[in-house]
């Protein structure tokens, strides 16, 4: 719980709610990891191509393999699975800003 209530308060002291926190970190992790790997995309089509030769039916078979590769890989899944939280998150607060969340309605009528 404290770890919690830490992120709430660095969410806070930085203006942002706690999904817009996540959002943030989220695409920090995403943006770094995609610059890396355009590197290594751009060095391994360099090699293929200007090093070895590769004729370009085979790069093009390499790359499918490589493609399907990154779809299995956890990190995309895990980013899909925390944008998805996050997305829930923002639009409970939108409904809660526009009075149409039930629950934040009826809490309000009791005094929470």
């Amino acid at each position: 719980m404290t770890s919690n209530r830490k992120r709430k308060q660095k969410a806070r002291s930085m203006g942002l709610t706690e999904a817009e926190l996540q959002l943030c970190e989220l695409l920090g992790q995403v943006l770094e990891l995609l610059r890396w790997n355009q590197v290594l995309g751009y060095s391994n089509q360099y090699l293929l191509h200007e090093r070895l030769g590769i004729p370009p039916e085979e790069r093009h078979r390499v790359m499918r393999a490589a493609a399907g590769a990154v779809e299995q890989d956890g990190r995309i899944q895990d980013w899909g699975r925390r944008l998805m939280e996050i997305q829930d998150a923002l639009e409970r607060i939108q409904a809660r800003m526009n009075g149409d969340d039930p629950a934040a309605a009826a809490e309000g009528a009791h005094g929470g």
